[in-house]
């Protein structure tokens, strides 16, 4: 993940880490950006860049050992998988009773091989995915994408100014789009 230094260092509001460490006055702000500017990339690639949770609620298992396809890539594992029985109580399923598939663009979750799903109440919302998804490391191309972006906007921080504004720079697109993922529907 983008650090604080590395974005101060970036902004040039320090020469060295030790500097950019000290100069706190605007870390709140910063991190608002390096916020953002994950949330940009994401949103333009539809790829989770940072390790995060994430959690999938559903009103229905797939038939039998049908799969579940996992909104997010990559994912590193299922953390847990909790659902509501046909007769009102709460059960688990540890992961090595499921199979994650990450070979795809999107992972998928079955049952292990000669399992079904178990049998929920049918009610909405009866289970429950919890993921960690997401890189282990922002590749470099990336954090330079979210370096420019950070950039940009701490420059530019109103919405409106009496000099004309610039659009995000292109070569952010540029560097964000070999990590697009590309969907039909």
């Amino acid at each position: 993940m983008l650090t604080l230094t590395r974005a101060k260092l970036h902004l040039r509001l320090a020469i060295t880490e030790e500097e950019a460490e000290a100069y706190t006055d605007e870390d709140v702000l910063i991190q608002g950006l390096i916020d953002a500017a994950y949330q940009y990339a994401e949103h333009a690639t539809q790829a989770t860049l940072a390790t995060r949770t994430k959690t999938l609620v559903l009103d229905a298992f797939p038939l039998g050992a049908g799969k579940i396809e996992l909104p997010w890539t990559p994912v590193a594992a299922i953390e847990s998988l909790d659902y509501i029985g046909p007769g009102g109580d709460e059960h688990s399923l540890e992961a090595e009773a499921l199979r994650l598939d990450t070979r795809g663009i999107h992972p998928t979750l079955a049952p292990q091989w000669g399992s079904q799903w178990p049998r929920t109440i049918d009610e909405p919302e009866c289970i429950t995915i919890t993921a960690t998804a997401g890189a282990d490391e922002t590749p470099p191309d990336v954090q330079v994408a979210l370096l420019l972006l950070i950039g940009h906007w701490y420059e530019n921080r109103e919405s409106a100014a009496a000099a004309p504004l610039q659009k995000v720079p292109m070569s952010v697109d540029m560097l964000l789009e070999p990590y697009r993922i590309h969907t039909v529907g």
